[in-house]
């Protein structure tokens, strides 16, 4: 159970140690990403990151600043090192999930709705960093007491590789080629 999980990965220590993962990226090289999950909504990041901003007596754009948070500008100044050939402002979809890109299929699907490889992406990437806070009604709730689950490190930010196809299976190839872009 994630909420309970904390406590054996040393992940609550660190929050209280002000370490959640803002400013990091991790890449998921796996099946996809349910790319409209609360767990992964920009709102519910940046509402994190005004938390932090305010713990740290900042302003909301001077902390931001200090992340070095990826953004399509950046993607597009290393696009043409890529083993892939992307449209940045395609490829990025929020400020949570900047960066999403199929290799298998060559395209910007990345969710699950049009395959059956099932929903393993998302479950690594919420093991990883689904948000602290998600929105009920008006209000962001803490994620973990609300829905039990709460990413290692909720305020990283995520690239979704999507290596398994729409069709079945993998390539070593597309495996590498995304690891290298990550």
């Amino acid at each position: 159970h994630m909420a309970t999980s904390g406590t054996q990965t040393g992940s609550t220590l660190a929050w209280a140690d002000g370490y959640t993962g803002a400013g990091t990226r991790i890449a998921v090289i796996d099946t996809g990403s349910d790319t409209d999950h609360q767990s992964f909504s920009a709102a519910g990041f940046e509402y994190a990151l005004q938390q932090l901003a305010q713990e740290k007596g900042m302003s909301y754009e001077a902390y931001v600043e200090t992340l070095n948070l990826l953004d399509a500008d950046e993607i597009a100044k290393v696009a043409g090192d890529l083993n892939v050939t992307i449209d940045p402002k395609t490829a990025y979809v929020s400020s949570k999930l900047p960066f999403a890109y199929n290799y298998k299929d060559t395209d910007y699907d990345v969710t699950h709705d049009n395959d059956s490889q099932g929903e393993h992406g998302s479950h690594v990437a919420g093991i990883a960093a689904a948000n602290r806070f998600i929105k009920k009604q008006e209000v962001f709730v803490d994620a973990a007491r609300e829905t039990g689950v709460a990413g290692n490190a909720p305020d990283a930010q995520l690239l979704t590789m999507k290596v398994f196809g729409a069709n079945g299976g993998a390539y070593d190839s597309d495996i590498l080629a995304a690891m290298e872009d990550a």
